[in-house]
């Protein structure tokens, strides 16, 4: 089963997220995991994960976490039926793996081969948290509502939002928040 929820910056939809992955866990009786694919090499997001580390002490003591950002479908043969795994995010899985070889490539991401392979990869990885026996809650961040300015992040900014139709597409429930509200698009009312 999936979950997809999604909003913007600071929109809380993490905190959201992380309540309704332990909700699940309480009702399921498995394991809690936390799949973080962020990169902690600036101080900005060294504080951002400090954030969300206290933050998921507070909700509960049950989190496995695994900190992978890259190859993270890797993972997902060693979940088990009851088993509740919160992926945050899709955002920055897809930089992490479009940007992986940067340095060596710094225009890899022109290369219309390339952002598919990265297209089909994450689609597959979608595919497989909706196949999969386990509960997946998979966060993502809206961009579509911000200035687009260059050519990097209007390509960025396509494969985001196609990635998004599918996770919807194959999510039994989708939910977008803004201000912390949770706004139903698709599954319980």
């Amino acid at each position: 089963m999936l979950m997809f929820i999604t909003g913007g910056v600071r929109s809380g939809k993490s905190s959201y997220a992380e309540k309704r992955a332990v909700e699940q866990f309480h009702n399921e009786k498995g394991s809690l995991f936390y799949l973080a694919t962020g990169l902690a090499d600036d101080n900005e997001m060294k504080e951002r994960v400090k954030k969300h580390q206290r933050q998921r002490s507070r909700i509960s003591s049950h989190w496995n976490v695994i900190e992978q950002s890259i190859d993270v479908e890797e993972h997902l043969p060693s979940f088990n039926q009851r088993d509740v795994v919160l992926i945050d995010c899709l955002t920055t899985l897809l930089t992490n793996e479009l940007f992986k070889d940067w340095r060596d490539v710094p225009d890899k991401w022109k290369d219309p081969a390339y952002v598919m392979e990265i297209e089909t990869k994450l689609i597959s990885f979608i595919n497989e948290l909706a196949r999969g026996e386990f509960t997946a809650i998979l966060v993502s961040n809206e961009v579509s509502h911000e200035p687009i300015s260059d050519e990097l992040t209007l390509a960025y900014a396509k494969l985001l939002g196609t990635l998004h139709q599918h996770a919807v597409k194959e999510s039994v429930e989708a939910i977008k928040v803004e201000a912390g509200i949770p706004i139903v698009m698709k599954g319980r009312q």
